[in-house]
Parts: structure tokens; sequence; C-alpha cells
């Protein structure tokens, strides 16, 4: 098996959870890897460009020997507590937020800098995180894999990343998301989870000032007015598809060219917002 997939075992937030209260991981990880099946972790992958699709069967090998191993050594003594436990309500609201890519620049095009966030149909985006593959064409190589591209909304001008790395997704539902942090917008990424890829959201307090409620996890990540209208949204898409052939699209086809996430806010909140944080600007870095 790959360095890759060993790395990618190696993060996974399990084993980590483990490695920090003490437990040595080393015989946890390799019956990790003797158990997982790399033919099918090799049909998440593209010979022709030598990369791989995120996806859930890494994670779901790495959880299930976790608990197993937590069973039979320390049952009784040791849970997953907080950002370590599933976060059903998140997955289950993010699936419901899926749509077709919005007709916005794309990471390799875009600047970094200051600017005006896109209005578009009574609504602002307000931070929007997009990974885009740079894929080789024949007769030309690369040696950049892709850009990335972080933009949000920051409550002054300082060059800065804009979306603060926040993986507590549990503290959306808690109210309590970003708490007491003076980052308008948390970002939450990760890699080969059954979770999320991507989440965004906004900071719990500057929920509460706006009067915005969370809607029910089964109608998507959002948040109502006291009039039951949908005033803040999460959005999130894969596009572009390829698979184990160059450019054919099937049902192998697992590798987004275009990967991301925005937030958007209504118009009229984003002026009251705005009054709340007088001198919020948008901000874009590019990686």
């Amino acid at each position: 098996m790959s360095d890759q997939f060993i790395g990618s075992i190696k993060r996974s937030k399990y084993i980590v959870y483990l490695a920090n209260i003490g437990i040595d991981t080393d015989a946890i990880t390799n019956e990790v890897v003797k158990n997982i099946d790399e033919n099918e972790i090799n049909a998440f992958g593209n010979n022709s460009h030598k990369m791989y699709s995120s996806n859930s069967c890494i994670e779901s090998v790495v959880f299930k020997h976790v608990c197993k191993y937590l069973y039979e050594e320390y049952k009784g003594s040791v849970i997953f507590e907080n950002e370590n436990k599933l976060d059903i309500k998140t997955i289950i609201a993010t699936s419901k937020s899926l749509i077709q890519r919005p007709n916005i620049i794309k990471p390799s095009d875009s600047v970094a800098g200051f600017k005006e966030p896109d209005y578009k149909d009574d609504f602002v985006i307000i931070s929007r995180f997009e990974k885009e593959l740079n894929i080789e064409e024949h007769g030309r190589k690369s040696t950049k894999k892709g850009t990335m591209v972080f933009e949000g909304l920051l409550p002054y001008e300082v060059e800065v990343n804009p979306l603060f790395d926040w993986p507590q997704t549990h503290d959306i539902w808690d109210n309590i998301y970003c708490y007491d942090k003076p980052f308008i917008q948390g970002f939450c990424i990760n890699t080969s989870s059954i979770e999320a890829q991507t989440v965004l959201w906004m900071n719990s307090e500057l929920l509460n000032m706006l009067g915005l409620k969370l809607d029910n996890y089964n109608n998507g990540l959002r948040a109502l007015n006291s009039n039951g209208e949908v005033v803040l949204k999460f959005r999130s898409w894969r596009e572009k598809l390829i698979g184990n052939g160059a450019s054919f699209v099937g049902i192998d086809s697992n590798i987004a060219k275009l990967e991301g996430c925005d937030l958007i806010l209504r118009e009229d909140y984003f002026n009251k917002l705005k009054k709340i944080i007088p001198d919020v600007v948008y901000y874009t870095v590019s990686a």
C-alpha cells in the first residue's frame, strides 16, 4: 500500500485521538492496512493522472478497527467525545445542500486581495472555498497539481485567511460555533471521511445578533428568520468528474476537477451585518 494511504490512515481523527490520549497506534494502523482492499481503493483512482478522490473507504475501516480495539482493551474507560464523534446532523444537512456549481470565477482565475462580494438573486456570497485540479494535457506538464481559493468576510482590512479553521461542526447545532472568536465564519475540511468534505458556517454570536435560527437539518444547513424565511444557506458542489479513464465519465468517475462550497446571506441581512460590523471587508486568498 502506498505511503499516501498509510499517511491518510495515520491522519484519521480517530487515530489522532488515540495518539493524543497516549495510546500506541502502530498496531491499529497495521491492522487497518491489512484489512483494506487495495482493489477497492483503486476504484477511486485515475491512473492516467496518478491521483485519487476523497472517499470514505479508509475512514470506515479505521473506525471499525479503532472501535474493536477500544472494546477489547479499554471497554468502559475510553469514549469518543465532541469532535471525535460522528456529526450525524451535519452529514445529513450537507447532503441536502448539494447544488450545481454556480456561475462564478474558477480558482485558477481568482485574484488575491480585497474586493466586493458577488451578488445573485437577492443573496450575497459571503464566503467560499473551492479547489480546482490542474489536469495535465497531452504534451504539456505542470508542477502544480491544482489551485485552491479561500474567500470570506473579515471584520476589518487585514491580510489573513478569512476562513477560520474550526473543525467542531457539532458546535453548529449547539449554537456555539466559533464562539468568542473574532471571525465571521468558520471552516472545516475532512479528508477521506464519511462526514462532509468541507463545511462553512457563520459565527453563532453573529447568527444570534441577526435574529436567525437553524433550520431542521433534514432541510439542509441553513438558517431562518422569525418569519421562517431562508436567510443564510450553505451550498456545496462537485463537478467535471473523471475516473479510471482519462476523460470517460461513468460509474467509476469519482475525482472532481472543481469541488467547493459557499455560504450565502440574503442581501437585506448582509446590510444588517454591515451595521453590526461597519468595517467589514471581503478578502480572497489563493493557494
